[in-house]
C-alpha cells in the first residue's frame, strides 16, 4: 500500500509541475540528447517518493536514478497509507501464472532493495508525449523482482487529469488505483482484462526508435514465422506496461537501461504470466553493488508468448554483434557457433570471465585471449545446466555446471507437488558439489587412479529455509570427446563391464571401514559431514512416500509393456504384488544406514557409495587393457553397501544379454576379486 501510494504522490507532483519543468530551465546529463533531460518535476518527484518511503521505513534500502543523496528531506515527506489494498479484488491471468511463486509471508529488510526511477520517460515528458511518462517504484527482494508500482501522471482514460497507479504483485496478480477529486481521496479503477499471445496471433514488436535496435528487430522479425506488426513505444515502463496488457506482444528495448527502469514494471508483466531477460535469456540481475545498468539489453514477452521468447534469446545467442557486448568478460568476439551463454554465468547472474577461468585452472592469465561456450556441447536438463568451455588459444577445456532451482521449472513444480523431493534434491547437489570439492574425493583420484573429474572451483549455496532459492556450481575436469573421452547407452562390451567393476571396487576398497583413508581424521570428518548418511537414489527415504506400497499398482499399468518378453512366465500376472510383498524389507536391507537397528549390525560392511552408477554416470576410454572408466554424478554418493552399488549397475547399465548363463556370476567374481 504504501508503495502504490508513495508512486501516486510522485505522480501527482510532476503532474503539478509540468508547466513549469517543461518551460523551465531543463539540464541535460548529456547536451542535445532529451532521453538525458533533467526537471524540476524530476528531482521534486524523487525527493517526495524517497522522503515518504524513508519516513516510514527508515531502514529501507533505496537506489533512486537521480544524482542526489537519497536522504529524507522533511519538506517532501508525506505520509503514506497502508489500507489502500484492503479488501482489493486482484487482476490475475488464472491458470498462466500457475508457475508463479507465492509471494512469501515475511520479509528481511536487509535483502530488499527498492529501486526508483521518479520520471521515466523524460524524453517523452519534453517533447510532451505525457501518456508515456511514468514514475517507477520497483521492489526486488533477494535479487528478483517481488512488487513494483508504477504511477501515470497523465493517465488518457478516463480521467486525463488525475494521476493513477499500476500495481503487481509476484504471486498475487495487479490492479489499479486512482487519485479521485485530492490526494485523500483514492480509489479502484477498472483495469482491463489483460489479452494474452495465442499461437497464429499477429506478433506486434515494440521498440523505441533508436537505430541501434534495427537490426535486432529485423532478426526478430525474420525469426518469427507469421504476421508481424511493428511498433513504436516510449519508454522502458510504457514499453513494458504494454506488452502486460497485452497491447504488444514482445519489445525489445536496447542496452542503455538501467534496474530503476525495469524493477517495477516486471513485477505487474510477471504477475500475469509473461516473461522479462535479457538478450539471451537470463533474467535481469538486481544486484545494485555490482551493476546498475542492463548491459545486455532487455526483452520483454506477454503471457503465451514464452517459445516466442526463448526462440529469440536462443538466436541472439548466435548472433555476433549481440555476443560482442559480451567481449568484456573474455567471450570471444567472433564465436565459431550459437554460444549458451546464458549458462556460463556465475550463481550472480553476471558473465564467466576469462580470467576467473585461467585462475581456477591454473592457466596463466595472460596466456588466455578468450574463451566459448558452444551451444551444441551444452547439456539443458531437467535439474540442472552445463556447457564445455573452451579456452583459447590452446585446447584446455572445462565442463561447468550450475544449478539455480528458482529459474527450473521443473525445480518449481517440485516445490508445489512434491516439496520433500525438492529439498531432497538441494541437498544432492550440495552432496555433490561438496564431495568433489573434498579431500576425499582428491585422495581417491591420487591413491586410488580412479578417474573423477578434478573440481577447480565449486560455489555452494542451500538454502534450508527456502529450498527453491538454493544455488550451485561447479568447474570440473572435462572428459570431452577431444580428450579421447565417449559414452555408451548399455555396456555391451565385457572388457567395459569388467573395467567399471574394476573402478567401483578400488572406491569400495578405499573407503571401506576399517581402511587407511579414516586415519586422516579432518578428511574423514569432511566426508561424513558433506555426503548422504545412507546412499543411493534408489534408497527408499529419498523417493516418493509409499512409493513401496504401489508396486502392484505399477505393474498393473507397465506389465504391457513388456507382455511379448514375460507373458509365457508363471510369474507374469501377479509379479508386481509378490515384489510388492517384499519391497519394503528388501529396501531396508540394501540400504541398511537409514536404519539404527541395522547401522550397527552392518557396521563392518559400510562404505562410501557412487549412489547412481548408471551407464549415463559412466565415461571410457582407450581399449583393453588400457581401458579407463571415469565417474561423474555424485548427487547420490555417500555411505552403503558395495553390493546394492554393484547390483544398481548390472541393472541399470549394462545390456541384459551379457548377464544371461554364467554372465552375471563371472562379472560378480570379478568384482569380489578386485575387491579383496
Amino acid at each position: 500500500s504504501s508503495i502504490i501510494h508513495a508512486a501516486l504522490r510522485g505522480s501527482q507532483t510532476i503532474n503539478s509541475l509540468c508547466d513549469q519543468a517543461r518551460n523551465g530551465t531543463i539540464e541535460f546529463k548529456v547536451e542535445g540528447d532529451n532521453r538525458s533531460a533533467l526537471t524540476i518535476a524530476d528531482t521534486s518527484a524523487q525527493r517526495v517518493i524517497v522522503s515518504s518511503l524513508l519516513g516510514a521505513y527508515p531502514d529501507l534500502n533505496i537506489v533512486g536514478e537521480e544524482d542526489e543523496s537519497v536522504e529524507v528531506d522533511e519538506e517532501s515527506r508525506m505520509s503514506l497509507r497502508d489500507d489502500l489494498l484492503d479488501g482489493y479484488t486482484w487482476v490475475t491471468a488464472g491458470d498462466r501464472t500457475a508457475d508463479v511463486d507465492e509471494p512469501p509471508s515475511e520479509l528481511d529488510m536487509k535483502d530488499l532493495v527498492v529501486f526508483v526511477d521518479p520520471l521515466d520517460g523524460t524524453r517523452e515528458f519534453v517533447e510532451g508525449r505525457l501518456n508515456a511518462v511514468q514514475s517507477l517504484i520497483g521492489v526486488c527482494y533477494k535479487g528478483k523482482p517481488l512488487m513494483g508500482a508504477l504511477g501515470l501522471p497523465f493517465p488518457s482514460e478516463p480521467s486525463p487529469s488525475k494521476p493513477q497507479a499500476v500495481f503487481g504483485l509476484i504471486g498475487r496478480g495487479v490492479g489499479k488505483l486512482q487519485i479521485v477529486h485530492d490526494e485523500s481521496s483514492i480509489e479502484a479503477c477498472e483495469l482491463h482484462d489483460p489479452r494474452h499471445y495465442c499461437d497464429g496471433d499477429t506478433v506486434n514488436i515494440s521498440s523505441g526508435d533508436s537505430s541501434s535496435i534495427q537490426r535486432y528487430l529485423d532478426l526478430a522479425e525474420d525469426l518469427i514465422a507469421g504476421k508481424v506488426e511493428r511498433q513504436v513505444v516510449g519508454a522502458t515502463g510504457n514499453k513494458i506496461l504494454c506488452v502486460a496488457l497485452g497491447d504488444s506482444t514482445i519489445s525489445m528495448i536496447h542496452t542503455k537501461t538501467s534496474l530503476w527502469d525495469t524493477a517495477a514494471p516486471t513485477t505487474v508483466l510477471e504477475a500475469l504470466g509473461g516473461k522479462v531477460t535479457d538478450y539471451f535469456g537470463n533474467p535481469l540481475v538486481y544486484d545494485a553493488e555490482r551493476e546498475l545498468g542492463n548491459k545486455f539489453g532487455v526483452i520483454a514477452s506477454v503471457a503465451g508468448a514464452a517459445k516466442l521468447h526463448d526462440e529469440l534469446t536462443k538466436a541472439l545467442r548466435g548472433d555476433e554483434e549481440s555476443l560482442s557486448f559480451l567481449a568484456k568478460y573474455g567471450l570471444n568476439p567472433n564465436p565459431s557457433t550459437e554460444q549458451c551463454i546464458d549458462i556460463a554465468r556465475d550463481l550472480d547472474g553476471f558473465p564467466l570471465t576469462k580470467d576467473y577461468l585461467a585462475r581456477s585452472l591454473g592457466v596463466s592469465e595472460s596466456d588466455v585471449d578468450s574463451y566459448q561456450c558452444p551451444e551444441n556441447e551444452s547439456v539443458r536438463g531437467l535439474m540442472s545446466n552445463a556447457c564445455r568451455i573452451h579456452l583459447e588459444p590452446g585446447d584446455s577445456t572445462a565442463f561447468y555446471k550450475r544449478i539455480e532451482f528458482a529459474s527450473l521449472s521443473h525445480a518449481r513444480a517440485k516445490m508445489k507437488s512434491a516439496p520433500h523431493k525438492l529439498i531432497r534434491d538441494v541437498k544432492s547437489y550440495r552432496v555433490e558439489s561438496s564431495f568433489l570439492a573434498s579431500k576425499a574425493c582428491e585422495s581417491v583420484i591420487e591413491k586410488a587412479g580412479l578417474r573423477i573429474p578434478r573440481c577447480f572451483d565449486a560455489n555452494l549455496r542451500p538454502n534450508d529455509t527456502e529450498p527453491i532459492q538454493s544455488k550451485f556450481s561447479v568447474l570440473l575436469e572435462d572428459f570431452s570427446p577431444s580428450a579421447g573421452w565417449s559414452q555408451r547407452w548399455l555396456l555391451q562390451d565385457e572388457d567395459e563391464c569388467r573395467a567399471t567393476l574394476t573402478t567401483f571396487a578400488k572406491l569400495h576398497a578405499f573407503f571401506w571401514a576399517g581402511s587407511s583413508f579414516w586415519s586422516d581424521k579432518e578428511a574423514a570428518k569432511e566426508l561424513k559431514d558433506g555426503v548422504w548418511e545412507s546412499a543411493s537414489y534408489t534408497q527408499p527415504q529419498l523417493q516418493t512416500l509409499n512409493q513401496c506400497k504401489d508396486v502392484a499398482k505399477g505393474w498393473a499399468s507397465s506389465r504391457l509393456k513388456c507382455q511379448a518378453e514375460l507373458e509365457t512366465l508363471p510369474f507374469w500376472d501377479n509379479l508386481g504384488e509378490r515384489l510388492e510383498s517384499t519391497a519394503e524389507e528388501v529396501g531396508r536391507l540394501a540400504h541398511p544406514f537409514a536404519d539404527s537397528e541395522l547401522a550397527n549390525e552392518y557396521a563392518k560392511f559400510r562404505t562410501f557409495t557412487h549412489g547412481d552408477p548408471k551407464q549415463a554416470n559412466l565415461f571410457f576410454r582407450g581399449s583393453h587393457d588400457d581401458l579407463e572408466v571415469g565417474l561423474i554424478d555424485f548427487q547420490w554418493a555417500g555411505f552403503g553397501l558395495a553390493a546394492t552399488d554393484v547390483a544398481h549397475f548390472m541393472t541399470a547399465a549394462v545390456y541384459a544379454d551379457v548377464l544371461i548363463g554364467d554372465g552375471e556370476m563371472k562379472l560378480l567374481t570379478h568384482y569380489y576379486d578386485c575387491l579383496v
